[in-house]
């Protein structure tokens, strides 16, 4: 039964609504949605939940940020079928391939401004799934987080490359990979300072940040992980995570999305914490905000949702179609994720949010793996029976594993 009333709610589900409102935001928040199958936008939330623009030209947004007034960037990736790819991917027996892009939107009329792109092999672990805009010597440049390809480079407005770095310049891949094979899973990049870039190398459970000389020339320091490739995942404190941020005094805060939480690290030690298994699931984004409060992208709880201090959820709206990053827009329109504000009170958080559930585990384990694997036309009735043997087969695998 429990099953059955997820999954109505999955496919009846086609707007934004409010599910906590104890502390109802000021400002809207933008919302990129990766999707499930090819479903995924752009979405700009009002604090009630309504949709007030709206952007599908993307079938997988990754990255959606404000730039001032009507402009949005997004960045995310399209499959493309092999009759419309470029010769290298057209017989290479892969099914297709990816067109990644990033581009500037008008909000009044959702037209282009400015795009950049590039076709890799396929999509999966092949998509464009970070930007940062910065500038430097008063001109726009953009960094690109190159998951297909293992490196961080950045351009100028005409698409020249200023400088990059590959990862197998620093690391040895494991000797079993292959060229299109996923070793580094790099899927994280912001200017931090001058010449500073932190990345994320999710398969290593690894922030670095590269520091890149007037020449070009790149140096790697690890901030927090084994800084190593972990196929396994590492017993260091991260696990496959996403979307860190640099804040105040060097504060790192990190969506630690396999272990279901929230973590904030000075100097490498956690001095903040919040979620667990029975609150988030798979967490893939997190900005501190100007009030303290934390704004997280519940991924596999397919929604977004603000917690304060304590841990505390005080406002969610679920999204549907597998969110992946949310802004909060500030009063000048500019967006640029975390604030630097000061640690959350250590103090008053509630030990409690780590808890975990196995049952909803097991649940929402089935529930996840239904959404991956069932195509689009697939009607509502054949959901809801498929939603009932997933969640029995769940559930009977839960309590084998939990003998």
């Amino acid at each position: 039964m429990l099953v059955t009333v997820a999954l109505v709610g999955f496919v009846s589900a086609n707007e934004s609504t409010v599910t906590i409102d104890e502390r109802t935001p000021e400002r809207n928040t933008l919302v990129g949605l990766q999707g499930y199958h090819d479903e995924g936008r752009a979405l700009e939330l009002a604090p009630d939940g309504t949709v007030v623009w709206e952007y599908t030209a993307v079938e997988n947004v990754f990255d959606v940020e404000s730039l001032g007034p009507d402009r949005v960037q997004i960045a995310g990736a399209d499959a493309i079928p092999d009759e419309q790819c470029p010769a290298r991917y057209r017989d290479d027996g892969t099914r297709g391939c990816v067109h990644n892009t990033v581009r500037i939107v008008n909000q009044e009329t959702n037209e282009t401004q400015w795009q950049y792109g590039w076709y890799d092999v396929e999509r999966h672990e092949h998509e464009l799934h970070d930007v940062d805009r910065y500038t430097a010597g008063g001109e726009a440049r953009w960094v690109f987080a190159d998951m297909g390809n293992d490196r961080v480079f950045a351009i100028d407005r005409d698409g020249t490359i200023q400088w990059q770095w590959n990862a197998n310049a620093t690391y040895d891949p494991p000797a079993d990979v292959g060229p299109e094979d996923d070793w580094t899973h790099l899927n994280d990049v912001d200017k931090v300072g001058e010449g500073r870039f932190q990345v994320s190398l999710r398969n290593f459970d690894t922030v670095v940040e590269l520091r890149v000389a007037s020449d070009g020339t790149v140096a790697v320091e690890p901030l927090v992980g084994p800084n190593r490739f972990t196929p396994n995942g590492s017993a260091g404190p991260l696990y496959a995570q996403h979307n860190p941020d640099r804040l105040a005094d060097g504060h790192l805060l990190v969506a630690d999305s396999e272990n279901d939480r929230i973590v904030e690290f000075e100097n490498g030690t956690p001095v903040w914490t919040a979620g667990g298994s029975a609150r988030l699931d798979w967490p893939r984004d997190a900005d501190r905000l100007a009030s303290g409060n934390t704004l997280v992208v519940d991924s596999y709880n397919d929604r977004i949702v603000e917690l304060d201090g304590s841990g505390e959820a005080v406002w969610a709206v679920e999204t549907g179609r597998l969110p992946y990053d949310a802004d909060r827009i500030p009063r000048n329109g500019s967006g640029e994720g975390s604030r630097s504000e000061p640690t959350a009170d250590a103090s008053g958080f509630d030990p409690g949010t780590n808890e975990t559930s196995s049952l909803r585990d097991t649940v929402a384990y089935g529930l996840t793996l239904l959404r991956y694997s069932v195509p689009n036309w697939v009607d509502t009735w054949g959901l809801l029976v498929g939603g009932l043997l997933c969640g029995v087969a769940a559930v009977v695998e839960g309590r084998r594993l939990g003998r």
